[in-house]
Formats: C-alpha cells, structure tokens, sequence
C-alpha cells in the first residue's frame, strides 16, 4: 500500500526506531390487510400527487443506449417494498418491463425491477383474451391508462378487456372486466418469465376455483437461480380449463351474466404451502377489489407523508412525490407472513417476531443516497435490510453480497457497497441488528467479493489486469474502507479504523498530476492504462473527468491535488456546463449514480452559490413531470432519492457519516418525520425557481454559516429556517464553513516508545520490550542530545527533541493486519530539490533487514534494502 508520494527522492526523514519493514416489520390486521400505520401528527392526501408513468418515456437528449435512456421503471401496483408488482410488460423488452412509446401489451406479470439496467423478474405473465385461444399481445391507448400508487388500470383493445390490478406486501389482485361472452379468457404462462424458465409447471384445480404452481428462472444481470410458488384464487368457476401438469394454464369463463372476475395471486420463494399461507393471510377473498386498493393506497400515503411539503407547482408536488413513491419500491420483503425466508445456504430460516428478511439490495446504487434516506424515514425497516445482509454473510461464504437479488449475490456493478450502506444505516442512529457480524463480514469477507483484492492491499491501486474497470473499483473501495473505518470506530474497534482510514487513501494512487490531474487507471507495472479523461477504460458507466471527483470523504484532499478552491470551481463551472451528457464525456452525467454527490462539491471549495444553483438547474431541466422525466435508470429509487434530499436543501455526501451537506430548498415547508415522534421542520422564506440563492440559515433558531448538518444535531427533531433570495451571497463561503473531509494522518502524530533512559534511571524506558534502552548519557557523550543534528556517514539527521520521561522514538513494525499487509506506511509531504532519501535507526535483538518500497508523485516505485 502506498500513499503520499515524494517528489523524486527528495527528502531526508530520521528516526531512532526500531526499524522492521515487511511487506418491514409486520403491522396490525385491517380488514384482512396489512396497513403501515403513519407518524405524521396530521396526515396529508399524498398520493394524489404521484405520477407513475415519470420515468418510462426516454429523456430527452438521451442517446446512451437504450437500456440507460429511460428510468426503467414500470406503472403498475405495488406495495411498499412488497414481494409483488404487478405490471403490464410491453414488447420493446425494455428492463423495468413497460416502454411508454409502445401501443401493444404482450402480458401482464407478477414481479418487477424498478428502474434496473438489465432485463428481471416478470415471473408469471398472465393475459386475457376472448376468443377459442390466448392472444399474443393487444393493442391500449395512454388515454385508457389509470395509475396511482397501488393500482394500476389499462383497457386493451383487441379482446375488449379492462385489466385492473392492485396489491398486498405479499399477495396482487385483478379485476378483469370482460364483454358478455362464453370464451372469456385467461392465459398464466409459469415458464414465462422474462430470462427464461425451467422446472416451470401448473395444477388446475377446478373444484377450488384455484390454480398454483411454480417456476424457477434466472436472476437479473447474474446467473444464480431462484424458484417462485405462486397461488391464483378466482371468484367465478372456470367453464374449461386446460394445461394442467404443463408450464401455462389456458382458463375460460361464461361471463354473460357477470363479466367482472377477480383473481387472487399469493407467492412464495420457499413452498406453495407459505404462498398458499400468505394469500389467507393478507387476501382471503373477504375484502373486495377497492378494499384491497384503498389498503394500499393508504399504505402509500402514510409513507409519502414521511415528508410533507408545502408550497411549490402542481408539476414539482408531482415530481417530488412520485420520486418519495419511487424509493419505497425495494429493497423488498423476502420471508412469507410466517417469517420464513430460503437463505444464501439453500436452508430455510426464520426471522423474528416482527421482522423481515429483504433481498433486491442494490449497493452500487444504492449506498450514494437511497440508503441514508431510507435509514432517516424508515428506521426499523432499516435495521432488518443491514441485518439481511448480514444473514446472507453468515448463510453463505462470509462476504456481504454486492448486488444481492432472493438467495444470491449477483455480484452486479463493482466495489463492495454493503460496507457503506450498513455503515450509514448505524451512522443515522439504527443500531439494533448485529454489528460485530457486520463488521466481521466488512473485513474478512474482502478476498471473496473485491475484484483485484490482492493488488489493491499490496500495490495500492486494482491493476487494468486485474478488471476492466479497476479505476472504478478502485475508488468504490476507498470508499468502502473509509465508511467501514468509521463504523469500526464508532464500535470501538481502534484498529481497524486506523487500518482502513489510511487505505481510504489508495485513491492518490491513481491520481495523475502531470496530465491535468485525473484519476487513471494503472498496469501491474505501475503504468498508466490511459489517459484519456474520457475514454471509459478503467471506469464503470462514466469515465475520468467523471469519477474523479467520487471521494466525497476527502474532497479537501483532493482539491488541494487539484490547485485548491479557485481552480476546483474553475473546473466544476465548465463540468456543469452540461448536465446530462451521458458515460463518457468531458461533463457531468446526472443520469447515472457517480456523479450524484458532485454538485455538492461546491461546498467544500467554498462555492456553496454554485451549489445551490447547479442543484436547481438539475431540479428543472432533469427532473419533471412527464413520462421522460427522469434522467437515467432509476435503479431501485437511486435517481429519485438525489431528488429527495436536493428538494429539501440536504444531501448525505460523506459515505458511512451521520450528517448532511447543505444545499437550498425547493420548498417553502418541508417536515421530515423522524423516529420516535420527532420531526425536522425545514423552511426557506421566499422559495421558488428563482431564488436558489441561501441568503442566511438558523438551526433550531441559531444563526449558522457551516455548510456541514450532523445527523445529531437533529436526530431528535430540528428546526432549518432557510432565507433564500435570486442572487448569490458570501453566506457559506468562509474557509470554516466548509464541510469535513477525512484525511488519513500525512505523518505520524507521536512517538510510541520511550527507549532512552538516564544511567541512575534505567527502568524508565524499555526500547526492546524486555527492559533494554539506551543510555542518555553516552548518546549525550557522542554528541547525540536532543534537538542536536548529528552527521552519519556524511549526511545530517535531526536527533528527536523530547521531554526527559517522554517516547521518544516510533517503532515502525510489520503489520498483520489485513489492511495493511504491506507493513508501514510512512506518508512524506513533496519536497523538490534534494536527491537523498536516508534513515536512521536500529533494530532489536540482532540484525535485521527488509524492503522498503518509494513511490513518487508520478507512480513509479523504486525499492532498497533497509538493514
């Protein structure tokens, strides 16, 4: 591991040392339905506002691909966080499901990914049809379409059929509305699903009004599979049915009489027994169709009302309240009402009393700012999605999954995220699931998750051989060694947080100062794999001039790499100067998450005007209410929640801390209910498009400058009174209001042993550790007293100037600990000019050697024999 470099061997560093180097919880029934109840002290109608066709139209301007050019999210019903969103799926195959440019829909399925880069899920696809066989698809209008949050209603042409859906945590309903006719049907097709099936099979139990069966297919951007059990309930007999012990089930109902039927859909990924259970449990045919709809929509509405704001346009209400309703879609519940879940092992595991187990946890997405909102509004449910992924470590080979999808890491994307994620869930004050496992998990569990792991501990850096996109990997694992630093801290594992906050540090390692100060990615040779800063090579969906600002825990550092302040805003103003301009250009790419915390860069180099205004640009031109307003994926509320935070003037910017970066409200009032009853009260007078500008801010009705809110300062309820005006102020922009950024110490801090001791005072100092030092008074004979320069072999050394009693020299040992496998690291600040690099030292209990390693400024090594 290397850190801070010299400048060609350059400066002269002494020491007298020993010199050793090595190398959901559950709720109360309500009319047979599960209802999350809502801390708001008054609630408010907040689902009239969600608008969940935004994001399944193109954004404009959007050319990247056609997998990026959408937020891939899908219209249909769901539940918050439920293990069912049923949707109509379109023939594009675009990933969510739903591609608002087609006019036919090929089928309608159970399960969904919103806002996901690859195809998902879409397990068994069901379509009506009247006729003597199923159709393959229908032609709908837009004009025909109702969607709010829970429901979803469509009419399709061709067989003249009116499709409604809704839904329960584990269970989905329809209400088909048929044309008087004897060949009303309906087609389940369990081999369906959108990656393909196998073991795919269905019963018809026509006695029972029932059919049930199973599929097993293929995760989302991975290979592991899953089974899913489903059982379908319906309210009218079946006239004919064939299919049974086949993979699809083809139904006919006689609906001359009564053309509605309703069918009863409860799933499983452990038994059709539990999905049985969970249709009785949540669905048992005593509520009807709007009942089960209003449940929903009051499950909705309570956690819209997580944050109710004021003021604004009927257009940014819309876009504020369909991205809240964006970011309770996943991670989604896993174990059945009996808390019966299939774990990493293959066994099946129960949760506790009140508990549950979650899959769909996107790290890579998720950890920039889906995560920390979720931990603020949904604390309990936050605990049991980091104790899930801590069950997954301890079922499986001990590495926390990456990209973790029912029983299965798909290891998607890069980095080692659910460092951070759980890192922040704690960081904002949720701390009830089991740390010492996680923490076990965050280290011992590198080797097996982290791509280039050994290059990354002993080079410092993940070499281009190691993966394609090793400068991305890279950096994500800095910042994973830095949230996880801080969670070792704040249980009190010292060791581990200085380890992992000095490799935090690895970034430098790819820095490159000499080609306009970029981050590069780097050959095993230490060569550089390109320069281009917009090439992609090296990176994960963005490139150099994008990624580079991706240390949001020590952008101080980093500016000061870059010429400080003045050059940092230089650069940011022409960064921004586009706003969307897709993975590999010279600008910033809002539609994807490595560039989410770069507006808020501003801040730490004393531009919080630039800031606010950026933010605001991006509110308007990015984000809006139409079904291309969204400016990427959305990747399981990722793109949404930025929109969240930036609404009401905060952002979560430094992984695995507690506190917020402060930016300007869109809002007039925003109340942010918090645990136990408390609640954030965030005003900003004169709040419009206009004024983006913060004029002044008092917190809980202090005056404040400090661009940097701790989440204890309003854990328990606060008060922001933001003042807002249409022109830039100096609020903000003294060096001390910046925010923190956390360097690794630059030189050691102390000394850590006293090894010299007076003649009549021997047993004061134990320089070897059995009770040996040297001798004060034949050193001070020699010419070796404190604070003296003393010339060896024609060079001069600063002898230690220290108090009598006092350590007196730093003992440099090889270290086992994982982190720092390559022993010492002794960080020295760039000094020009000289030519020598010399210690001096001494080594207990006879003569020792090893190897030590320089590493300059432009990356290249050189090593020696230390002895």
């Amino acid at each position: 591991m290397k850190h801070r470099a010299l400048v060609r061997t350059s400066l002269l560093f002494s020491m007298v040392a020993a010199l050793v180097f090595g190398l959901l919880g559950f709720f109360p029934f309500i009319g047979g339905l599960r209802l999350i109840p809502s801390h708001a002290t008054s609630e408010l109608n907040l689902t009239q506002y969600v608008n969940p066709f935004i994001g399944t139209n193109p954004c404009p301007g959007c050319t990247y691909g056609f997998g990026f050019d959408t937020g891939d999210v899908f219209p249909g019903a769901a539940y918050p966080m439920g293990m069912v969103q049923m949707s109509p799926d379109t023939p594009a195959h675009i990933p969510g499901g739903y591609y608002y440019p087609d006019s036919t829909i090929k089928d309608f399925s159970l399960t969904h990914f919103s806002g996901r880069g690859c195809s998902d899920s879409q397990d068994i696809p069901f379509m009506p049809f009247v006729g003597s066989g199923p159709s393959s698809s229908s032609l709908f209008s837009h004009n025909s379409e109702v969607a709010h949050p829970g429901y979803y209603k469509v009419h399709l042409d061709d067989p003249n059929v009116t499709v409604e859906v809704t839904a329960t945590p584990h269970t989905g309903m329809t209400q088909l509305t048929y044309p008087p006719s004897t060949q009303a049907g309906l087609y389940i097709n369990a081999g369906g699903s959108i990656k393909g099936s196998t073991n795919a099979s269905v019963s018809i139990h026509t006695s029972n009004q029932e059919v049930s069966g199973q599929t097993t297919s293929t995760i989302g951007c991975g290979s592991a599979h899953y089974t899913l059990y489903f059982a379908a309930h319906f309210d009218q007999p079946f006239s004919s049915a064939s299919g049974n012990g086949t993979s699809a089930a083809t139904l006919f109902f006689n609906t001359t009489t009564n053309q509605v039927v309703h069918t009863r859909f409860g799933v499983s990924y452990v038994s059709l027994a539990n999905a049985e259970a969970n249709l009785a449990a949540e669905n048992d045919g005593s509520a009807s169709f709007s009942a089960v709809e209003s449940a929903a929509d009051a499950a909705w509405n309570a956690r819209l009302n997580s944050i109710q704001v004021s003021g604004g346009t009927p257009n940014q209400l819309a876009v504020f309240y369909t991205a809240l309703y964006h970011t309770f879609f996943h991670p989604n519940i896993y174990s059945d009402v009996n808390g019966q879940y299939l774990g990493f092992d293959g066994q099946v595991h129960t949760v506790a009393s009140g508990h549950a187990q979650y899959e769909n946890i996107t790290s890579w997405d998720s950890w920039r700012s889906l995560m920390p909102l979720r931990a603020i509004l949904a604390p309990s449910e936050s605990v049991d999605i980091a104790q899930s992924l801590v069950n997954d470590a301890l079922q499986g080979d001990g590495h926390l999954p990456r990209w973790e999808q029912k029983s299965a890491d798909s290891e998607g994307m890069n980095g080692d995220g659910a460092d951070i994620e759980i890192a922040s869930i704690y960081a904002f004050g949720n701390t009830g699931f089991d740390t010492a496992s996680a923490l076990s998990a965050m280290v011992n569990g590198q080797p097996k998750i982290r791509a280039g792991y050994t290059n990354y501990v002993t080079k410092g850096y993940v070499t281009q051989g190691d993966a394609g996109n090793s400068a991305s990997n890279t950096q994500e694992y800095t910042n994973d060694d830095f949230a996880l630093s801080q969670f070792a801290r704040a249980l009190g594992n010292m060791p581990d947080y200085k380890a992992y906050l000095q490799r935090s540090n690895n970034w430098t390692n790819l820095f490159d100062s000499t080609a306009g100060g970029y981050i590069f990615p780097r050959n095993g040779d230490g060569s550089w794999a390109s320069t281009s800063i917009t090439s992609g090579t090296g990176f994960q969906e963005d490139d150099s001039s994008q990624s580079t600002w991706m240390e949001p825990f020590n952008l101080a550092g980093l500016i000061d790499k870059l010429g400080g302040n003045a050059a940092v805003v230089k650069r940011l103003n022409t960064f921004f100067t586009q706003l969307n301009a897709g993975p590999n250009s010279q600008y910033v790419y809002m539609g994807n998450e490595p560039s989410l915390e770069t507006p808020w860069t501003y801040d730490f180099a004393g531009a919080p005007a630039q800031t606010e205004n950026v933010v605001r640009c991006i509110q308007d031109q990015l984000y809006t209410n139409t079904p291309g307003g969204l400016p990427g994926n959305d990747d399981a509320g990722a793109m949404s929640s930025w929109y969240v935070f930036s609404a009401i003037g905060l952002y979560p910017d430094i992984p695995g801390v507690g506190g917020f970066v402060l930016g300007s409200p869109l809002f007039p009032s925003a109340t942010v209910q918090l645990a136990g009853g408390h609640t954030l009260q965030i005003n900003a007078t004169n709040a419009a498009d206009g004024n983006p500008y913060v004029q002044s801010l008092t917190v809980n009705h202090k005056p404040s400058s400090n661009l940097w809110l701790p989440w204890k300062t309003v854990a328990r309820g606060g008060m922001l009174d933001f003042a807002l005006g249409s022109s830039a102020s100096r609020w903000g922009t003294s060096p001390s209001d910046a925010p923190p950024s956390f360097a690794p110490p630059a030189v050691p801090t102390s000394f850590n042993n006293e090894g010299i001791s007076d003649d009549s005072d021997t047993s004061a100092a134990n320089f070897d550790g059995q009770g040996d030092s040297y001798s004060n008074n034949a050193l001070t004979a020699a010419g070796f007293s404190s604070g003296s320069i003393v010339r060896i072999n024609g060079l001069n050394f600063p002898w230690p100037s220290v108090v009598k009693h006092s350590d007196d020299n730093w003992q440099v040992a090889e270290s086992d600990h994982p982190a720092m496998k390559v022993g010492q690291v002794i960080p020295l600040a760039e000094t020009s000019g000289l030519t020598t690099l010399a210690f001096l030292g001494s080594s207990t209990n006879g003569p020792s050697s090893g190897t030590a390693t320089i590493t300059y400024t432009d990356g290249s090594t050189q090593t020696f024999t230390l002895s």
